[in-house]
This record gives C-alpha cells, sequence and structure tokens, in this order.
C-alpha cells in the first residue's frame, strides 16, 4: 500500500469504466491508505463511512470491486 497514489486509483476506475470525482479520489485514498487492513477482514464499519461520503453509485462499484478483488486477495493470502 506504501506504493498507493491517486493516480492509480483514477487509472483503476477509468479502465472499469467508473467516473469518481476528485473527491471521491481523495476519500478512496485516504481509506485505502489508512485502513487497508481493516478493509482485509473487517470492512464493514469502513463502508458505512464511505457511503456517507460518495455517490450511490459510487457506492455500488466500491461494493462490487471489493467483492470481486478481497475473494481473490483471501485465496491468495491463504494459499501463501
Amino acid at each position: 500500500m506504501d506504493k498507493l497514489s491517486k493516480e492509480d486509483i483514477i487509472r483503476f476506475a477509468e479502465e472499469n469504466h467508473v467516473s469518481l470525482t476528485s473527491n471521491e479520489v481523495d476519500i478512496l485514498y485516504r481509506e485505502i491508505k489508512t485502513n487497508w487492513y481493516p478493509l482485509l477482514y473487517n470492512p464493514k464499519p469502513i463502508f458505512e463511512r464511505v457511503k456517507e461520503e460518495v455517490s450511490p453509485s459510487t457506492y455500488q462499484n466500491i461494493l462490487y470491486f471489493y467483492d470481486l478483488y478481497s475473494k481473490k486477495l483471501h485465496s491468495f493470502l491463504n494459499f501463501h
């Protein structure tokens, strides 16, 4: 997570046809950088907070991509 940049978030969103405001990029960057561990193992409180700060469509995209990639990441972490 140390190397994550706001540009990485913007690039990921663009590659997946997701529109984010600059404020939403800031929010996602902040949460990922400061709460990456809880996001892996107990994301609900973070999602509840973020839900209030982003648009409904952005929130739905967050849930979709979290579900998609967290399963892959957990499989990888459990394998190693």
